[in-house]
């Protein structure tokens, strides 16, 4: 029970849910949470029409009508409800907001974790033939380890807030020839080619990370561009940093969809189009957590009537990027 010393106004604003008391098409009294939800004025509201209160014809009918909605109130989630003497409103968007989040998160994480464990279970079938090669099987076993070890720092990374980057120095062509491997299934489907564009070069980076941008990219080429095709990889170095592309020759895309790719759950049009939609994304989400960014342009080589679409990542020089950071905070 409410303690007698305590108003009941005083109770009533101290409620999360906004309530709006209403008598003969007017408002008898509102409380604080409503008043905010509403951007109306709580002392001089009481005794006004309802509509001019509420200023929106959908909370005006709800209440005239009876029933439940969820409503976008100035810029808001908010579920009304209609009650004898009242509009109950209360606000969803954090709530709505976590479970955005948690589906974001599962939706990472069934795109993700799909490429080594398809690698392990294959690896591991690969082991039970009984003709193959000693030697045959110590490397598929050290690459099922390797995808093991892989798979639990990719756990990590998308189960804990912050997470240091592990930048270490890294060959190129050793993480395009380890994607090359896990994705060897779809890149036969496709009759699919790899080649590498350029001299080698040694990245400062997560090879982890790099690695998944190069599969993600990779496959989104393989799946949306023409079959038996060749698809190009390149490696350079720019001022600041290093841009990774991956270059197809399927059918211009129109730079108006582009941006909307690397949106969640998007995917483009290809009739091949299958999974999650969240590939692109990631490659952009990881690129940003690295202080760089993700792109997509069209190519034409006009001399060689050829054209198609690239997708790419420029990540930062470590190094250079912590010491703007710290110029940022430096006093």
């Amino acid at each position: 029970m409410f303690n007698q010393a305590t108003p009941t106004t005083e109770i009533a604003n101290d409620l999360a849910e906004g309530i709006i008391l209403v008598r003969d098409g007017r408002v008898e009294r509102l409380n604080a949470a409503a008043a905010a939800m509403l951007g109306a004025d709580l002392e001089r509201s009481a005794g006004l029409p309802l509509i001019a209160v509420l200023r929106d014809h959908r909370l005006e009918r709800l209440w005239l009508e009876g029933g439940e909605a969820e409503l976008r109130l100035r810029g808001r989630d908010v579920v009304a409800r209609a009650v004898e003497d009242g509009l109950i409103l209360l606000d969803v968007t954090e709530t709505k907001a976590a479970k955005t989040e948690a589906r974001e998160l599962l939706a990472v994480l069934s795109h993700e974790l799909r490429t080594p464990v398809t690698a392990v279970r294959s690896t591991l079938e690969a082991l039970g033939y009984d003709d193959l090669p000693q030697a045959t099987k110590a490397q598929f076993l050290q690459r099922a380890v390797e995808e093991i070890e892989r798979l639990v720092r990719l756990l990590d990374d998308l189960t804990v807030d912050v997470v240091p980057p592990r930048v270490r120095q890294v060959e190129f062509a050793w993480l395009l020839s380890r994607a090359e491997a896990l994705l060897e299934d779809t890149l036969t489907s496709r009759a699919v080619r790899v080649a590498y564009v350029g001299t080698p070069v040694t990245l400062h980076a997560d090879p982890d990370k790099l690695l998944q941008v190069l599969i993600n990219l990779i496959e989104n080429a393989a799946i949306h561009g023409p079959s038996d095709a060749v698809i190009e990889v390149r490696a350079e170095p720019t001022p600041g940093g290093m841009n990774v592309t991956v270059r197809d020759e399927g059918e211009p895309l129109d730079p108006a969809m582009v941006e909307a790719l690397f949106r969640p759950h998007r995917q483009g049009q290809s009739p091949r189009g299958r999974g999650t939609g969240m590939g692109l994304y990631i490659v952009k989400s990881i690129a940003e957590r690295a202080g760089g960014h993700a792109w997509s342009r069209v190519w034409v080589d006009e001399a060689k009537n050829r054209s198609g679409n690239e997708f790419g990542v420029f990540i930062p020089n470590r190094e250079e990027l912590e010491a703007s950071e710290s110029s940022q905070v430096a006093p």
